[in-house]
């Protein structure tokens, strides 16, 4: 049988989360505890990504001690990492948003770089 404990799935996931999390609970902060206190209380809760009758609720997310966070894909039920985005200091402005607009043609799920990268339309 899989072992499906939740807190042997972040254990996985992050490699010393008492070290490495800031805190667990809802996206907007509103509820909160830290891994000892989260990993003490649901200790004996199995999930399974793959069952519906097991979903986590949508908005839980493992903050980080370096700011960055883990939230649900809820496409998979896995986790995915977020970082915060930086400004780079060499940032420049864009006209392109979108890719009917953009003389780079349309493709889907383009970045703005790609709709903005007006030299190569132009080789």
């Amino acid at each position: 049988m899989k072992n499906n404990s939740l807190i042997k799935q972040i254990n996985d996931l992050i490699f010393a989360p008492e070290e490495e999390i800031a805190w667990i609970g809802s996206a907007d902060g509103k509820f909160a505890m830290n891994w000892e206190e989260f990993s003490f209380r649901f200790s004996q809760l199995n999930h399974d990504p793959e069952d519906a009758r097991q979903e986590l609720a949508i908005d839980l997310v493992i903050v980080m001690k370096d700011h960055s966070w883990y939230e649900r894909n809820l496409n998979d039920g896995g986790w995915i990492h977020k970082r915060m985005p930086y400004l780079a200091i060499n940032h420049r402005p864009f006209k392109y948003v979108s890719e009917s607009d953009s003389p780079n043609g349309s493709w889907p799920w383009s970045t703005l770089e790609e709709l903005n990268d007006v030299e190569e339309v132009a080789q």
